[in-house]
């Protein structure tokens, strides 16, 4: 393994947690309901034949986008984090900073990249975006990872407590998208431009809101505005957006 990954054995957390186990939850009280209508119903090919097929796509589609969610956040995550943070082409020596951290994988990539730089993390440590959240987790990643000097701060990436004109690398992944509103990723966005200094770069690796953040990265001023195709190892399938301060 290259000195610049990130230990993909180390349990770096579920991602989504609410929304992996719902899935799960719906899809065995689906396959509970599709079984009393088939008997109910006489079955597929009995009169309620389409209720019940309904139900039984629902109940399979339901498990198995759990089963790829915990599959993501299992063995998945990791490789597309190295694969972002590869294409960065990091000097070593860069100020970079985590949006919505959580526990730590990308401070963790970010800190073997830049033993001269300095990374700095920040999150709100919401509960029900990531299990088991908290800085402890967030240093327990960066433990294991090796690296030391990694800064983690709480506050929200819409008003940032970092000052303007500092960062040379604004990453995040599923963070954004986290986000309650289009007037939220607004104030985010606004706050990723007053911080990065002449010249820095981003690097946003999102689900369902990446052309989104392109659109409100080029309105914000930043260039180079790109967005990557769906990586649809991962669930939800996420796309890359990078931009670069001018």
């Amino acid at each position: 393994m290259a000195e610049t990954q990130i230990d993909p054995n180390f349990p770096y957390g579920l991602d989504r947690p609410r929304q992996a186990r719902g899935l799960a939850g719906l899809g065995m009280a689906g396959g509970v309901l599709t079984l009393v209508a088939a008997v109910a119903l006489g079955g597929v090919t009995g009169p309620g034949g389409l209720l019940v097929g309904a139900l039984l796509l629902l109940c399979l589609g339901s498990l198995l986008a759990s089963a790829l969610m915990f599959r993501t956040s299992s063995s998945r995550k990791v490789p597309a984090v190295d694969r972002m943070l590869d294409g960065l082409e990091l000097r070593g020596d860069e100020r970079a900073l985590d949006l919505g951290c959580g526990t730590g994988l990308l401070c963790a990539g970010l800190a073997v990249r830049l033993p001269r730089g300095e990374v700095l993390g920040v999150d709100a440590w919401v509960e029900g975006h990531l299990q088991p959240t908290g800085k402890p987790l967030a240093r327990s990643t960066l433990h294991a990872a090796g690296v030391k000097g990694v800064h983690l701060r709480t506050g929200s990436i819409r008003e940032l407590p970092v000052e303007g004109d500092r960062i040379d690398v604004v990453v995040s992944r599923d963070a954004l998208a986290l986000l309650p509103s289009a007037a939220a990723r607004d104030e985010a966005v606004a706050e990723i431009a007053r911080v990065l200094a002449p010249g820095g770069r981003v690097a946003l690796l999102e689900p369902f809101v990446a052309r989104d953040l392109a659109r409100r990265l080029a309105e914000a001023g930043l260039t180079e505005v790109r967005v990557g195709r769906r990586q649809w190892t991962l669930m939800p399938p996420h796309r890359l957006v990078t931009a670069r301060r001018p």
